[in-house]
């Protein structure tokens, strides 16, 4: 049984759908993702993952690979 940790990550740059699959795509190539949720009115992505095989800090570094400035939503 796995781990499941949900956070919220604000997104800076995401314009069109394109931009959504490549957030997407970045994130989903992490271990441990399990569900990626972009909103791309307000910027902000919605990730279902295990914390024992993915960090906030991998996310942000993968996004930030992909092009695009990101950090924990409050």
């Amino acid at each position: 049984m796995s781990n499941k940790n949900e956070v919220v990550l604000s997104v800076e740059g995401m314009t069109c759908s394109s931009c959504v699959r490549h957030v997407e795509s970045a994130l989903r190539e992490l271990d441990g993702i399990e569900a990626v949720e972009v909103t791309l009115k307000d910027g902000r992505v919605r990730v279902e993952h295990d914390p024992t095989r993915s960090t906030l800090a991998q996310m942000v570094e993968a996004l930030g690979e992909a092009g695009y400035a990101s950090r924990g939503a409050a």
